[in-house]
C-alpha cells in the first residue's frame, strides 16, 4: 500500500536525539521521510530531525508574535524544570541567580495558568500555507496536549480541508490547566477544542483498552487501541549487557521519574537494604535523564541506587537483557494515580520484549499497574510496603517457574499489542481510512 503524505501536528520537533518522542519515530519508523512533514512550536533537541519537512511556529504564526518570542527569549530560555546528570553522574543543583529565579516564576506560572496560550495562539500565515501547498499533505496527524496544537490542527482542517488522525496518548482534556489559578475560566477552552478535535477527526486511536474504553463512554464516539511498538527482533538478537558483579541480584529502572516515580524508587532502596541485611546482595541501576528538583535530595542519599545517562536506542535491548529484575514504578499518591490513570509507560512493551521478569510497583488506580494485572505480564505489587516489595524481589530471583511464566507472557502480549510490525501496519490503515473518508488537497 501506497504511504499517504501526513502532516504531523506536535509541540515539539521530532528528533533522533530526544527520548520523548521516540514513539512517534517508532510509529512511523518505515514511513518515507519525503512523505513526513511536521509542525512543531519551537522545542528542538539536536540535530537529525525525523521527518522530511519541518515548518516551526514564528513569528508570524503567532498572534502578538513580536511579544511572544520577546518574552520567551527573556524569560522561558532561561528557565530550568529538572536536573541533569552530569558525567560523573553526580546530581546537578540549581544554579540559576535571582533575576532568572523571578523570570523563571513569572513565566512558569504564565505556562502552568494557560494564559499564554490565550494570549499567543497560533495563526496560518502565509509562509505556512504556502509551505502546506507545496507539502501537499492528505492527513493530519495530531495527538493535542497544547490548545495551541489542537486549536492549529482544527484551523489546518478547516483551511485545507484535511482529514483529521488523532491519536489520544495521555489524558489532556480532563487534567490540561487542571490546577491552573484561572482554571474556571480556562477550561471551557480546553473542553471545547478536546470535544471539537474528537469530533472533527475520521479516525481515532488511543494508547490502550482502558482509555479507549474512557472515551468511547465519555465522547460517546469510536476509538481503537494503537499501543508503544518496538521491535521484538531487536531484542532477540541483542547481547545481554550486565553492568554488575554475578553474585548481586541486579535490579534495573529506564526511564523518566515523574509523577512521583523516584518515591517508588526510594522504597525499592530501602527494600534491597533489607535484603541486603539478610544476606542477600542488590544493586539498582537507574537509567534516566533527569531528576526532578524535589527529588535530588532524597535520592543523593541511596548508597545502593546508582544513576547513569539514558542508553541509546541501540543499547538499549542489551542493557534491558542483561539485568536480573526489571522494576517498573509507579505513583501511590492519590492525585498523581489519577493523572496517569489512562496512560500507558512507553517502557513497558521494552521491558516486556527483554525476556526478563518485571516488578511492577504501584497504585492499580494507574494505567500501567491496571494493564500488568488485567494482562499479567508482570509481578504487581499494588500496595505501598517495603516488606512486601523485598519479599517480591526475592520471590522472582529464586522461583524459575514463576519467573519463566512472567517472561512467557510477557512476549505473548508484546506480540499481540506491542510488535512494530503489526502496530505499523494498522497505524497505516488508519490513515488510509481518513483519506478516504476525504478528497486529499492535491
Amino acid at each position: 500500500m501506497t504511504c499517504p503524505r501526513v502532516l504531523i501536528v506536535y509541540h515539539s520537533c521530532i528528533n533522533k536525539a530526544d527520548s520523548n518522542t521516540v514513539s512517534l519515530r517508532n510509529w512511523f519508523a518505515e514511513w518515507p521521510k519525503d512523505s513526513l512533514a511536521q509542525i512543531y512550536s519551537g522545542n528542538e533537541v539536536g540535530d537529525h530531525r525525523f521527518c522530511g519537512h519541518t515548518f516551526c511556529l514564528g513569528l508570524d504564526e503567532r498572534r502578538f508574535g513580536r511579544l511572544f518570542f520577546w518574552l520567551k527569549r527573556s524569560s522561558l530560555g532561561e528557565t530550568g524544570q529538572s536536573h541533569s546528570l552530569s558525567k560523573d553522574q553526580a546530581l546537578i543543583g540549581d544554579r540559576m541567580g535571582d533575576v532568572a529565579r523571578l523570570k523563571n516564576a513569572v513565566a512558569s506560572k504564565m505556562l502552568g495558568s494557560g494564559l499564554w496560550e490565550l494570549m499567543f495562539p497560533p495563526v496560518i500565515s502565509l509562509g505556512m500555507a504556502k509551505w502546506i501547498e507545496d507539502f501537499k499533505p492528505d492527513v493530519i496527524y495530531v495527538q493535542g496536549y497544547h490548545l495551541s496544537i489542537v486549536w492549529l490542527a482544527i484551523s489546518l482542517q478547516d483551511r485545507f480541508a484535511l482529514p483529521i488522525c488523532y491519536h489520544a496518548v495521555d489524558d489532556w482534556p480532563r487534567f490540561l490547566y487542571a490546577n491552573s489559578f484561572v482554571s474556571r475560566y480556562i477550561r471551557p477552552f480546553v473542553e471545547s477544542a478536546a470535544q471539537k478535535l474528537i469530533e472533527s477527526s475520521s479516525v481515532r486511536f488511543s494508547i490502550g483498552d482502558r482509555m479507549a474504553n474512557e472515551y468511547n463512554s465519555r465522547y460517546g464516539l469510536e476509538i481503537e487501541s494503537l499501543m508503544i511498538c518496538d521491535s521484538l527482533e531487536r531484542f532477540r538478537t541483542a547481547k545481554p549487557c550486565r553492568l554488575v558483579q554475578d553474585d548481586c541480584i541486579s535490579i534495573l529502572y529506564s526511564g523518566g521519574l515523574g509523577h512521583y516515580r523516584w518515591k517508588s524508587l526510594v522504597d525499592l532502596s530501602v527494600a534491597a537494604r533489607v535484603l541486603e541485611n539478610q544476606g542477600t546482595k542488590v544493586k539498582i541501576l537507574v537509567f534516566t535523564s533527569s531528576v526532578p528538583p524535589e527529588a535530588s535530595e532524597a535520592l543523593r542519599d541511596l548508597s545502593n541506587v546508582h544513576f547513569e545517562p539514558l542508553p541509546s536506542h541501540k543499547e538499549l535491548p542489551g542493557i534491558l537483557k542483561g539485568a536480573d529484575i526489571l522494576f517498573l514504578p509507579e505513583s501511590f499518591d492519590p492525585v498523581e494515580a489519577d493523572v496517569i490513570r489512562l496512560s500507558v509507560s512507553t517502557k513497558a512493551p521494552l521491558y516486556m520484549m527483554s525476556g526478563n521478569p518485571i516488578l511492577v510497583y504501584g497504585s492499580s488506580e494507574t494505567g500501567v499497574v491496571d494493564y500488568a494485572k488485567q494482562s499479567e505480564w508482570g509481578y504487581v505489587v499494588e500496595k505501598q510496603d517495603v516488606e512486601l516489595l523485598a519479599a517480591a524481589i526475592r520471590r522472582l530471583q529464586e522461583d524459575i517457574v514463576l519467573r519463566q511464566k512472567i517472561v512467557t507472557k510477557a512476549l505473548e502480549v508484546a506480540e499481540r499489542n506491542h510488535e512494530a510490525s503489526n502496530v505499523r501496519k494498522r497505524l497505516l490503515a488508519g490513515l488510509l481510512r481518513a483519506v478516504g473518508a476525504h478528497s486529499p488537497m492535491h
